[in-house]
């Protein structure tokens, strides 16, 4: 092949009659001479990823993913947007990534890129750097931050399996690109999530430059982590918003510990970044109380994906988990096998509650709401979904709560009280009846709450939250 180029190269005239011919001789050319050595994927290969400073492996992350990169500017801001104030970042000048790689701040490469600087800081040992602006009553301690490192490292045990983490967080928030939700939709007509719209991306071979970095089986175990994700959300299970039901579709990772492994991790680090639209300075969301969940629910999930235990067991155990964590703090032992204990937790899970004092005041909130909204609450909280009736799941509820808490923070005990139980109260109306009772199979709905963001924000909930009890979800909403 080369005596033939060098051939033709000396025999052709000056204005050659092959110009077609002659740009893909150039072409080749220009692939030969590529040099790659300095990508991030190949650095990464060759043990160098921790020699790289911050700003370095920011930038050449983007430049590793560019066309990802750019879908993720167009996502729109989710329901939690901070206090209205730029993000800080820690790059010189207070720069964020966004405004480091782009002048401006894109809430989802904010995020994205913290994931990927959470992973980095983890593997190398970073302590100060994961932790830094993390609240200091549930900072993340030491002793969990070397859990978390050692897992990881059993599990990222070289630079193909470290670049299969990345891809899979660099590609897990990109199917909210609005751009491409159209695209998908002229060819689907059904209602997806945006994992489902990652997953028929992938299958129209829309991101072959990203999971063409990866060996074949690490890019099928990506894939395979798509798929399962478009119908198992375990930050869902975290925050007490999904039901057991909801986990079913975990057995799709039976017999694929790999991609269990991937997914798991990717999960954990897409929390870490998850609130890095509102501060880039470090894994604020990745708390001493959330890392303890994960790491106390990866061998849960484990023995399910081994056939050790049912999806229902697993589900109890991360409720106990949670329960034993707020033990620790001197809150009473809840017990998940119990109706009423069951929703406190599932409350308190949705709540974000890390500590004591915050759980007691879900527990005034809960045990002052009138004998029937609190009922109406139980039996919404207790459906498993799992041949026990039609279970309704709260989406973005978790989100409701943070943002009625940021509204109203510094405000005394009684006012957030107030705020608490009128969550409760909406959350009551519209589980709209749903109960345990006699059914078949898995029936699951979502219902998104992100509408009662707008009476949230108002100054009208600021100065009484009562004005969420004249808000109900659309219809259109409630028959989801």
């Amino acid at each position: 092949m080369r005596k033939a180029l060098r051939n033709y190269r000396t025999a052709m005239p000056k204005h050659s009659p092959h110009p077609m011919l002659d740009r893909i001789i150039n072409w080749l050319r220009k692939v030969k001479n590529v040099d790659r050595s300095d990508e991030l994927a190949a650095i990464i290969r060759r043990s160098g990823f921790d020699n790289l400073s911050d700003e370095t492996a920011v930038k050449l992350l983007k430049k590793q993913f560019e066309s990802v990169f750019q879908r993720l500017t167009r996502v729109r801001p989710n329901i939690e947007q901070g206090d209205g104030h730029p993000p800080n970042g820690n790059f010189e000048g207070g720069l964020t990534p966004s405004r480091l790689l782009y002048g401006e701040d894109y809430p989802e490469i904010n995020r994205t890129v913290v994931n990927f600087l959470s992973l980095k800081w983890l593997l190398e040992g970073n302590y100060e750097a994961f932790t830094a602006y993390q609240p200091k009553p549930v900072r993340l301690s030491q002793g969990t931050f070397d859990n978390f490192r050692n897992m990881a490292r059993k599990i990222l045990v070289d630079g193909d399996r470290i670049l299969a983490l990345i891809v899979s967080l660099i590609l897990g928030d990109v199917g909210k690109d609005p751009d491409l939700v159209k695209e998908i939709a002229r060819l689907k007509k059904s209602e997806m999530n945006h994992d489902e719209v990652l997953g028929k991306a992938i299958q129209l071979n829309l991101f072959n430059q990203p999971l063409e970095v990866l060996p074949k089986g690490l890019r099928d175990d990506v894939i395979l982590g798509v798929n399962v994700g478009a119908k198992l959300n375990i930050p869902q299970l975290m925050q007490g918003e999904n039901v057991p039901g909801s986990l079913q579709s975990v057995l799709m990772l039976q017999g694929r510990s790999q991609a269990f492994e991937l997914k798991y991790l990717e999960i954990m680090f897409d929390v870490s970044g998850a609130g890095g639209h509102v501060d880039a300075r470090g894994a604020i969301r990745m708390i001493e109380p959330v890392c303890q969940s994960f790491l106390l629910a990866y061998p849960v999930l484990q023995k399910v994906i081994t056939k050790q235990c049912t999806v229902q067991d697993a589900y109890n155990q991360v409720l106990q988990n949670r329960g034993a964590i707020l033990a620790e703090k001197g809150f009473r032992k809840l017990l998940p096998n119990n109706p009423r204990d069951r929703a406190f937790l599932r409350l308190c899970a949705m709540g974000r509650v890390a500590d004591e004092p915050i759980a007691r005041l879900f527990d005034r909130a809960f045990e002052n709401l009138p004998d029937q909204t609190r009922q109406e609450l139980i039996d919404g909280l207790n459906v498993n979904g799992f041949n026990d009736g039609e279970a309704v799941i709260l989406y973005y509820m978790p989100g409701l709560f943070a943002e009625a808490f940021r509204v109203t923070r510094n405000t005394p005990e009684a006012k957030q009280v107030e705020v608490i139980q009128s969550l409760m109260f909406f959350m009551a109306r519209t589980y709209n009846g749903s109960k345990p009772g006699v059914g078949y199979g898995i029936q699951i709905i979502e219902r998104d709450v992100s509408p009662a963001t707008e009476i949230v924000r108002s100054e009208g909930f600021k100065k009484d939250p009562t004005v969420l009890n004249t808000f109900y979800l659309p219809q259109s909403l409630m028959s989801c």
